[in-house]
Parts: C-alpha cells; sequence; structure tokens
C-alpha cells in the first residue's frame, strides 16, 4: 500500500484498539503503536480487574452523565458505535455480558483479560500490525501532507495519525502524558490537566482501626468557603491516607479545583441523606424511646459503622457512657447534626496518579466530533482519554473511548 493509506494509532488502550479494528475494516493498513510489552493494559485493571465495560443506559442518558461540552461533544459518536454496538461487538467474539441494577455493564466471566482477548483477536483477523514495546519518541509532518512516526525502531511514514495515549493516570499502565507535546507541537490547546475520579488524601490521616471501613450510601460533601463545591450519594471506604470508593471519587475533580488554589477544602459525611435534618432528630428520639437505659454509644453504633462511632460522639461532644434517658435536648440535637454533617477532614492532596480518568487534555473546540480530526491538522486525529473529556464512574468512560476510537478509525 502507499504511504496515504497507512495509518499509525499510537497507542493500545480502548480508543486504541478500537480505531486500529475500524481503520482495517475500510481496507486501510493500520500499526497499532504500543509502549507496553501487552495491548489494554489499562482495560485489563478496570473494574478492579472486572472491567465495567459501558453502561446499559439508553445513549440520552448516558450522555446527560457529562458535562454540556462534553456530552454535545460525544453525542455523535455515541449514536455511531453505542453501547448496544460495542456489546455485540465482543458478544460475536464470545465475550458474554450482563447489566447490573445500577447499569453497569461486566463480562459474565468478570474477567477483563476477555475484553483485551477479543479485541486483540478483531485485530489479528483484520490483520492489523501490532508493534508492542514501540514507544513513539516524534511525531512530524512532511511538506507533502504525509507523517513520519519515530520509535526507538522504525520510522513509519502513513497518510494519517490518530492519538489515543490516553491521559495521565495510573503511569504504571503507560500513560504518562505523551501525547500532550505532540498535540502542542502541532498548534493544540491542553486543557490544564487534573485528576478525576481520584481518591482524596486526608489531613489528618484516618486512624488506623478505621482503615478498610465503609460507609454505605451516604452523601460526601466537599466545602470551602461556607459553601458545598461538591457533593455526591454512594459508597466510601476509608484508606490508610484518606478516603476512596464511589462517592470520594465523584467529588475529587470539584475538590481539586479548588485546592489546587490553596483553598482550605473540607470533606463532610452525612450518614442519612435520606433523611431531613428534622426528621432525623425525630428518629433519634424515637430510637431512645425503645431502650432508655442504654449507653449512646451502643445506639450510634447501631446507626453507623461501629469503629466511628468514638468519633462521632467526640464531636457531638457527648460522653459515651452517657445513658440515654441521661441525654438533654440541646444533646440530642448535637448527635444529629454531627451524623448529618460529620467533618471526616481536611484535602491534603488529590494525586492525579491514582485518578481513574484524567481531566482535562486537548481542547475539545479544535476536534471535529463528527471525524476526530484536528480543525489544525488535517490527518491528525484524536480520541479517547486524551481528549478533554471525564465523565462519572459507571462505564461511561470507556465508552467516550470505543465510540470516538471508531469514529477515528472510521475517518482516518
Amino acid at each position: 500500500m502507499e504511504p496515504q493509506d497507512t495509518i499509525t494509532i499510537v497507542g493500545g488502550g480502548a480508543a486504541g484498539l478500537t480505531a486500529a479494528w475500524r481503520a482495517s475494516c475500510r481496507q486501510k493498513r493500520a500499526i497499532l503503536l504500543e509502549k507496553n510489552p501487552n495491548v489494554g493494559i489499562k482495560i485489563r485493571i478496570s473494574g478492579g480487574g472486572k472491567c465495567n465495560i459501558t453502561n446499559g443506559d439508553s445513549i440520552q442518558s448516558m450522555l446527560k452523565q457529562f458535562r454540556p461540552a462534553e456530552s454535545r461533544f460525544l453525542k455523535y459518536s455515541f449514536h455511531i458505535f453505542t453501547n448496544e454496538h460495542l456489546l455485540d461487538l465482543l458478544n460475536k467474539q464470545g465475550v458474554e455480558t450482563y447489566v447490573r441494577e445500577n447499569g453497569k455493564v461486566f463480562p459474565k466471566s468478570h474477567n477483563a483479560d476477555d475484553v483485551v482477548r477479543a479485541f486483540r483477536q478483531l485485530l489479528d483477523d483484520q490483520h492489523v500490525e501490532v508493534r508492542t514495546e514501540s514507544p513513539v519518541k516524534t511525531i512530524e509532518k512532511s511538506a507533502d501532507g504525509s507523517f513520519v512516526v519515530y520509535t526507538d525502531r522504525d520510522r513509519i511514514q502513513c497518510g494519517s495519525v490518530i492519538v489515543a495515549t490516553g491521559g495521565m493516570s495510573y503511569k504504571k499502565t503507560g500513560t504518562t502524558g505523551d501525547g500532550y507535546p505532540w498535540a502542542q507541537h502541532f498548534g493544540h490547546t491542553i486543557i490544564p490537566i487534573q485528576p478525576a475520579l481520584a481518591p482524596i488524601y486526608l489531613n489528618p490521616a484516618p486512624p488506623p482501626e478505621w482503615q478498610g471501613t465503609p460507609i454505605r450510601d451516604c452523601s460526601l460533601s466537599a466545602e470551602c468557603g461556607g459553601s458545598i463545591i461538591a457533593q455526591w450519594q454512594g459508597d466510601v471506604l476509608f484508606t490508610h491516607l484518606g478516603i476512596s470508593g464511589p462517592a470520594a471519587l465523584e467529588i475529587s475533580k470539584d475538590a481539586f479545583v479548588e485546592f489546587e488554589q490553596g483553598k482550605r477544602v473540607s470533606v463532610y459525611v452525612d450518614f442519612f441523606p435520606e433523611y431531613s435534618i428534622d426528621a432525623f432528630k425525630e428518629r433519634i428520639l424515637n430510637d431512645i424511646g425503645t431502650n432508655i437505659n442504654r449507653s449512646v454509644a451502643s445506639l450510634v453504633e447501631q446507626l453507623i459503622p461501629t469503629k466511628l462511632a468514638p468519633y462521632a460522639l467526640l464531636q457531638s461532644d457527648i460522653d459515651e457512657t452517657t445513658k440515654l434517658h441521661q441525654l438533654k435536648k440541646e444533646q440530642r440535637e448535637r448527635l444529629a447534626r454531627t451524623l448529618k454533617h460529620c467533618p471526616i477532614g481536611i484535602v491534603r492532596d488529590i494525586p492525579l496518579d491514582r485518578g481513574e480518568v484524567t481531566a482535562g487534555g486537548v481542547s475539545l473546540s479544535e476536534v471535529n466530533p463528527t471525524t476526530m480530526e484536528s480543525r489544525i491538522v488535517p490527518g491528525l486525529f484524536f480520541c479517547g482519554e486524551i481528549l478533554d473529556i471525564a465523565g462519572p464512574i459507571g462505564g461511561y468512560n470507556l465508552q467516550a473511548a470505543f465510540s470516538t476510537g471508531y469514529v477515528a478509525g472510521e475517518h482516518a
């Protein structure tokens, strides 16, 4: 084939694998370059190794999970390569899937390796040239409009380049931000990189006895200057450095914005988001009435994780040996307020490398959403996490990678 019929895809993650497969389906010579010894490294660790492939909701509902600019950008690709298209493709490769009640879609095997193997088979069937351990050094554009991609071992001349190098989260998987300098070299704007869906490190760190303790279905909020800057209802898990779990990951992006500016960001837990403060006060009063001779500690241990009960009582300024019939009205109200708005620490760090995805990246205004081609450099395409897209947990970000990769492969 002539160089203009060759497409080089840089990055073997979800977006790059899909782009390479789709490009080869169009009778193009597709060369996939991956810096790691194997493709799909980040897919393999997604969902704790189980791989939350996508979400089973409608496309319209999925798009609503992204911010407006991201949703508008993704609308075309989500409709061209839907979650149903993705699952049908995998099913034909022997990967059976199921949908959980929360909409998350997983392989029935609970093994992310099955997803990677399916895509690798698709590439083999389409004769995609997969070159692993081939980190790209530079990408240049020639006077005739073609590109030259340089690795340690190769000089590849091609008509189009698809950059699918991901962001900067989990650097051990190879997502070390390689694509950003190349994009800037070609005149693209990089929206500042920030962690998204990341754990939150707290000051003080949780005491050792809290580590591994979950809080189920609470409401977690990040507050700054007396205002709530981010809030999410879901599970929280205490770690040795702070908190993780769905609720912590979801508020991390907005919390980081204020934290990065040097502002003091405090984190609070509402153990009972289903109750208003007045309704919760009434509940506590009713609970006390059932056994007034119990200690207040025994009551709190029934309401929240046992290991957190002494701390909640300390925050409420109540002696844990106090009997329920001895509790005064103001003590009951302090306890209710604490369990509805319990401080658990000040943000000390939100590590970029520990985020499941990276916020920021190539500006969406500089990429054509119907082709994924650069509006600045013809023949240069971007897809996946290198773009300024960061959705919530639930399979949305992987779907964005698969869909934008498909469109890039279709049009390169």
